[in-house]
């Protein structure tokens, strides 16, 4: 398959399982993916494969931070939910990656590209139980990066 194209491996009603190629964006592949088989709701199950060019939203010392590793990183455990409000789907990648045997790196993944191979798997939820138009729309990853993107210096108060 061709290099950014994912490929759909299997919908059933339950379950929405993508394939992505080397190089593939994973964010946008998702959402590309939902918009094809018109998913209202979903939720990440499992991920199996290696991240490269990963930018993830972690807390350190009680501060929201993001950071970018280049290498590749084993993805090691996912999670998340994904609802479709009007036209756009909300939500975040919860992930963890193994970068060696004893650390490990949690976060919201913001981007990141599959490095070979990559399967993900999704729950889908057929029933809302709410009208969807109306929800407000929040998403914890454009508020991260808001909030960590560094701004001007504040001015120093002499006394």
């Amino acid at each position: 398959m061709i290099s950014g194209v994912h490929d759909t491996k299997q919908k059933s009603d339950n379950y929405l399982t993508i394939i992505l190629d080397d190089g593939d964006e994973i964010i946008k592949s998702i959402e590309k993916s939902f918009k094809e088989n018109n998913v209202k709701k979903a939720i990440l199950m499992a991920a199996d494969g290696s991240v490269r060019d990963a930018r993830v939203a972690l807390t350190k010392a009680g501060t929201l931070k993001q950071r970018q590793y280049g290498e590749s990183i084993k993805i090691k455990s996912v999670s998340g939910e994904f609802i479709k409000v009007n036209e756009d789907y909300y939500g975040d990648v919860h992930i963890s990656l193994a970068k060696d045997a004893i650390h490990t790196i949690t976060g919201i993944l913001l981007s990141g590209h599959a490095d070979g191979e990559v399967e993900v798997k999704f729950k889908i939820i057929s029933d809302l139980d709410y009208c969807a138009e109306n929800r407000e729309k929040t998403m914890v990853k454009e508020r991260i990066i808001k909030e960590t993107v560094k701004g001007p210096p504040k001015p120093i108060i002499e006394a």
